[in-house]
C-alpha cells in the first residue's frame, strides 16, 4: 500500500485538465491537496494513495475486469501474457509495435486509458507527462510504484467517461483493455474528445476472436478450450465468459465510425491488433 508519506504528485499543478464526472465543470485542488472539487456541482473527488477517485464503483464488463485484476488470478495470467510476448521477441519489442506510433515530440502530454501496471512507462521519453486511468486499484498501485520522477497522475475511473477536459492531450494510448470496455465505441469517442485536433490515438488489444484459433474449438469441442482459458490460463470463469461473448466484436468498424481513415494492423503474429488515427482538425 502506498502511504501519504510517499506521495510525489502535485495535484494543484494541472488540476484544470480534469473535469467533474457529474456536470463536466473544471475541478480545483483543495487547500489540503486531499481532493479535487467542482465549484459548479459541489461534488468532491478524493485523492487516496495518490490516486484521484473519479468513479469508485463500476458495473458490467468493467466490474468483471476489476474483479480479475484485483484478484490473485492476474499475476498468474501475467505469465501467459509474458510468454506470448516472448514468442514475439520479448515484451519490450512486442509493446514497441504499439508505442512506435505515438508522436515523436518532446514534452508530449499523453492520456493512457487502461494504463494497468504501467510496465512500459520507463520506455517512454522522460519529459513526457502522463495521465493514466484504470478501473483497478491494484493495477494503479503497481503503476504508481513504477512512476519514479515522471510527471504522472493516476485516476480510478472508466474509459467511457474520462474525467478530463476537451483537447488537453497530444495523444491517447490504450493497450489491452479496449475489447472489453463496457462500450468500446464510447470509450474511443472519449479519447478523441480528450485529444487536441490533429493529435494521435493509438489503441491495441488481442483480436476478439483469438479463441477461434484453439485446437479443440476447431474439432468441435469448445468446452475443452473454455476450460483451458479459464483454469489453465487463469482468466477465471467470469472473464472467460466475457471473452466468449465478445468474440464477434468488429473493432475495425468501430474505429472507422469514430476515426474515419484510421490505420488497422495485425501484430504479434496475428493474435493482436493496433489501430492508429488522427483527431480531425
Amino acid at each position: 500500500m502506498i502511504t501519504t508519506e510517499s506521495k510525489i504528485t502535485d495535484w494543484s499543478s494541472g488540476a484544470d485538465i480534469f473535469r467533474c464526472a457529474h456536470c463536466g465543470g473544471s475541478l480545483q485542488s483543495s487547500s489540503e491537496s486531499t481532493s479535487l472539487f467542482c465549484p459548479s456541482s459541489g461534488h468532491d473527488f478524493p485523492i487516496e494513495d495518490d490516486v484521484l477517485i473519479a468513479r469508485r464503483f463500476v458495473s458490467d464488463n468493467n466490474k468483471v475486469a476489476v474483479d480479475f485484476y484485483n484478484s490473485p488470478l492476474w499475476p498468474k495470467f501475467r505469465f501467459w501474457e509474458w510468454f506470448t510476448f516472448l514468442c514475439n521477441g520479448g515484451e519490450r519489442r512486442s509493446r514497441d509495435k504499439v508505442l512506435r506510433y505515438l508522436p515523436k515530440q518532446s514534452g508530449l502530454k499523453l492520456l493512457d486509458v487502461a494504463i494497468g501496471d504501467g510496465v512500459y512507462l520507463d520506455w517512454l521519453p522522460a519529459d513526457w507527462s502522463v495521465v493514466g486511468i484504470d478501473v483497478s486499484t491494484v493495477q494503479l498501485e503497481a503503476c504508481r510504484k513504477r512512476a519514479g520522477k515522471r510527471d504522472l497522475k493516476l485516476i480510478l475511473g472508466e474509459a467511457e467517461d474520462l474525467p478530463v477536459q476537451d483537447g488537453r492531450f497530444d495523444a491517447a494510448l490504450s493497450i489491452g483493455g479496449f475489447n472489453y470496455f463496457n462500450d468500446p465505441e464510447k470509450a474511443l469517442r472519449e479519447m478523441v474528445r480528450a485529444v487536441k485536433p490533429g493529435g494521435t490515438i493509438v489503441v491495441s488489444d488481442e483480436i476478439p476472436n483469438l479463441t477461434d484459433r484453439m485446437i479443440f474449438r476447431k474439432i468441435g469441442l469448445p468446452g475443452v478450450d473454455r476450460w483451458i482459458v479459464s483454469k489453465l490460463f487463469k482468466l477465471g470463469d467470469d472473464f472467460t465468459d466475457m471473452v466468449e461473448k465478445y468474440r464477434t466484436l468488429d473493432v475495425q468498424a468501430i474505429a472507422e465510425r469514430v476515426l474515419p481513415g484510421c490505420r488497422y494492423e495485425r501484430i504479434w503474429m496475428g493474435v493482436g491488433y493496433v489501430l492508429v488515427g488522427q483527431v480531425p482538425e
